[in-house]
């Protein structure tokens, strides 16, 4: 009763919001205040922001690798380098989540070079292909896993992602079509869930953001106001809201067969595919990073925070039928 009291209460509060912004438009782009700002880009090649960019990206790339390496390769066992095709596994989610990572990897990248003063063509291919490569590392050390190995299809998601980025800034210079993430906990973060599957799936938050497939949800969000035409229904239309597509699914648990690892038990086909199925979702977006503020450093607080879907209520389907839920 509550959850159905939320929902309503939620679908009233954005419907007035958009009936207010029919009679007064959304506020317009504002310039920084300064002309100096740091966070403005430069209009040339700027030698020490293009340092300072280096910099930053060599240590993002340490930190994560920090902290894959604590959360995921700290825990198996490692042996000779090989290939591995996993295409089969977790409903495909492993490969949304290397799209996700490749396009954010490489729109940082690509907002950095940008903002040093590298022109704008040099700044994507540039930006695109090391965010792509960064990425794509990770399944150098994935090859060493005995477990699992080198994955191709990982790659191609990665690419996928980074070329995604990489064609909203060609055609648009901006995020028309973006990639966002959230995360539920699901019924498999409960201890007696962690204790039947062991580390499968994860045994703490930071874990299961990353392996709890169940709990995920990729989203691909679409910038209404870019693509309407120009009038006074745009004129008034808020740009902070989107409409974006989600993809989850629910019943991975693991326990696929993998030829690198026979001992390893696992369960035969009819039973993954009675157990697994997937889900898919519509809902409203909030665009983070299309809230104008007067602030450089608010500014670039929205922007990294528009990498997460904000829960808003969704159109949930899957093969039990559809409904509507907070996602």
């Amino acid at each position: 009763m509550k959850k159905n009291i939320l929902i309503v209460f939620l679908t009233v509060f954005f419907s007035v919001s958009f009936a207010q912004q029919i009679s007064r438009p959304f506020h317009i782009r504002k310039p920084y205040p300064k002309p100096n700002s740091l966070f403005l880009n430069d209009t040339v090649l700027n030698k020490t922001k293009n340092k300072a960019v280096t910099g930053i990206a060599v240590g993002g790339y340490v930190a994560f690798g920090a902290y894959l390496g604590s959360a995921w390769y700290s825990k198996e066992d490692l042996g000779p380098f090989h290939l591995f095709n996993d295409w089969h596994e977790w409903q495909q989610l492993d490969k949304a989540g290397h799209m996700y990572g490749g396009y954010h990897a490489s729109k940082w990248m690509i907002d950095l070079y940008k903002w040093s003063g590298m022109p704008k063509k040099r700044a994507i291919w540039q930006g695109g292909l090391m965010g792509f490569a960064a990425m794509s590392s990770i399944e150098v050390f994935d090859g060493f896993g005995k477990k699992w190995g080198a994955s191709l299809s990982d790659i191609g998601a990665n690419a996928l992602g980074s070329s995604l980025i990489m064609v909203n800034q060609a055609l648009w210079n901006e995020e028309r079509i973006q990639r966002k993430y959230s995360y539920l906990p699901s019924i498999y973060t409960r201890a007696d869930s962690v204790a039947k599957y062991g580390n499968a799936l994860g045994t703490n938050i930071p874990e299961f953001i990353l392996k709890d497939y169940n709990g995920q949800i990729h989203w691909v969000s679409f910038r209404v106001h870019s693509f309407l035409p120009e009038g006074n229904f745009k004129d008034h239309y808020p740009r902070w809201l989107n409409l974006a597509v989600g993809y989850g699914g629910s019943g991975m648990i693991g326990r696929y067969y993998n030829a690198n690892d026979p001992g390893n038990p696992y369960d035969p086909e009819w039973m993954i595919q009675q157990r697994e199925y997937r889900k898919y979702f519509l809902a409203l977006d909030i665009d983070l990073a299309n809230i104008r503020t007067r602030s450089g450093v608010l500014n670039a607080i929205l922007q990294t925070a528009n990498m997460i879907h904000i829960p808003l209520p969704a159109l949930e389907f899957d093969r039990y039928g559809g409904r509507f839920r907070i996602r």
